[in-house]
């Protein structure tokens, strides 16, 4: 996008966002109740293009390395950093009655990137600047010890919308270009990112980072928050923005600009990252009273006049790559399918009430694929799955992209419109009747009352080969079991990929399951 560029590049700021010459008090409507730190109100207009603007300017220039918050934070320890907390009754907004809140993090232990924070009404903007007032802390000498120029590092959201007056916590934005949701019966699980640069490649991971945001006040009567923010890295800027609308399915509506500054050799669009340690195709590394440990049991991908494809995920001791081709894209998701407890047995994770997530493209995309990647991992604290959708044709330095989309945080099974006939559990084992075989038992829940028992369509490629395969009625979890007998493979050989899908007697179907098997993964 051609958007003209002054010699002056502070004087162009100020003209792109319609500054004027009068500096307004804090006196004025946009006042932050409570908050004695705030910098003078200017007259302003921001917008989606002003923001924009502000990125593409920045793509012009040779990108600078941001500046550190001070060491003696960075080596503040998990214990000393989590000592320090929020002050509940320091969310803005909410003293004034208004239906969102708005809280803060702070600096120090891993959390380090530098973030501003604006507020903005339909008039005038505001610098929100870091004050330790905000926070109360745990050890007194960490708080006399603060140097002056810090920053936030990010920030959570909080609503009553539809909540009877109670506040929820229903977004955070933390780390790099990291940010959460959830609705309000579900716990924080996966995360999305704004963009992922060359994940999974051979060259190190670039990590693009929110710099600003620009958060509009809410009203009285709101049931949204509109917010926009800016994006920097190495290789691309951005602009976003983004309308919440929580409840007990939270969504996101996103509108991201990009634009190139350097070629890349992978570009992730509406990246997802999630954690799966084990569940029931993977058995436990340790003695562990928890069966299940996971944030996301699978991802679903949809392309427009096709049948969904449920890929079950797993885990192994090297990395795996999956790639799924869609020309018209529809959407994608990591979902948490299995909402029983009994299978997780953990009161303090609850990995039970993970919010899943579901991309849901607006518009045409163009042709493209969506990328997996499992990563091995040693425990459940580090995230180690991504998922994307990237383009057939990467972007070329110079040039910029649109995307729309919505992210769907809830506890559903699959987003709507979805074939009933879904899978709810993928299990592996030697067939010990067989010997030189294995067994993959696919459960599907759900699919059309009253017709007959369905046939069972499968293939495979890889070294590999299906040796039987039926499909059963389960009595005892009211399910059809699906069961593939195959030829055992060498760990030495490459992965195999296996789909499967039941077809009814009335012309229904269900989703497509998807698998990628090693027999390093047993």
């Amino acid at each position: 996008m051609p958007y003209p560029r002054s010699r002056n590049p502070s004087l162009d700021r100020v003209l792109r966002l319609g500054l004027s010459r009068t500096m307004l008090g804090v006196s004025c409507a946009l006042s932050l109740a409570g908050c004695t730190s705030v910098d003078a109100q200017r007259r302003v207009e921001v917008t989606f293009e002003s923001v924009s603007e502000i990125a593409f300017e920045l793509s012009q220039e040779a990108y600078r390395e941001p500046r550190p918050q001070p060491e003696a934070l960075k080596q503040l320890s998990y214990d000393d950093y989590f000592k320090i907390g929020f002050k509940h009754d320091s969310y803005l907004w909410r003293s004034e009655g208004l239906p969102f809140g708005l809280g803060f993090f702070h600096p120090g232990f891993l959390h380090s990137d530098r973030v501003k924070i604006r507020e903005f009404t339909p008039t005038h903007e505001q610098n929100v600047p870091f004050s330790s007032s905000f926070f109360h802390y745990g050890d007194p000498a960490v708080e006399e010890s603060l140097p002056s120029g810090l920053d936030f590092t990010g920030f959570r959201l909080s609503s009553s919308v539809g909540n009877e007056g109670e506040y929820r916590e229903v977004a955070s934005f933390l780390g790099a270009s990291y940010f959460r949701g959830t609705g309000y019966d579900q716990t924080y699980g996966t995360s999305a990112r704004g963009v992922a640069i060359d994940s999974g490649m051979a060259s190190a991971e670039e990590f693009p980072r929110f710099t600003e945001f620009w958060l509009g006040k809410p009203l009285a009567n709101s049931r949204d928050l509109r917010m926009f923010a800016l994006l920097e890295g190495p290789s691309v800027t951005g602009a976003f923005e983004f309308v919440i609308r929580p409840g007990p399915e939270t969504t996101m509506d996103v509108r991201a600009r990009f634009f190139m500054r350097e070629e890349v050799e992978s570009f992730g669009v509406a990246p997802l990252t999630s954690m799966f340690w084990r569940g029931e195709n993977r058995p436990a590394f340790e003695i562990d009273y928890r069966p299940e440990v996971h944030d996301s049991d699978g991802l679903v991908v949809l392309e427009r006049g096709s049948m969904p494809v449920w890929r079950a995920l797993d885990l192994d001791d090297q990395t795996r790559l999956s790639y799924f081709q869609v020309s018209q894209f529809e959407g994608f998701g990591l979902m948490q399918r299995d909402r029983d407890f009994e299978s997780y047995q953990d009161m303090e994770a609850l990995y039970h009430r993970r919010a899943s997530v579901w991309v849901e493209a607006k518009g045409d995309w163009g042709p493209g694929f969506v990328k997996l990647i499992e990563l091995p991992t040693r425990d459940e604290f580090q995230d180690n799955i991504v998922a994307y959708w990237e383009p057939a044709v990467l972007p070329e330095k110079g040039a910029s992209l649109e995307f729309e989309y919505t992210l769907h945080w809830s506890s559903v099974a699959a987003p709507r419109d979805y074939p009933p006939a879904r899978v709810v559990a993928t299990r592996i084992g030697e067939s010990h009747s067989y010997p030189g075989t294995h067994i993959l038992v696919v459960d599907f829940a759900g699919g059309p009352d009253g017709v007959g028992e369905p046939s069972l369509v499968a293939a495979m490629e890889g070294p590999s080969a299906i040796v039987d395969k039926q499909v059963v009625w389960n009595p005892y979890a009211r399910t059809w079991r699906a069961t593939l007998r195959v030829n055992s493979v060498k760990p030495t050989d490459l992965p195999v990929e296996m789909r499967c899908q039941l077809m009814f007697e009335d012309g229904s179907s269900s989703e497509i399951w998807a698998y990628q098997w090693t027999l390093a993964d047993l």
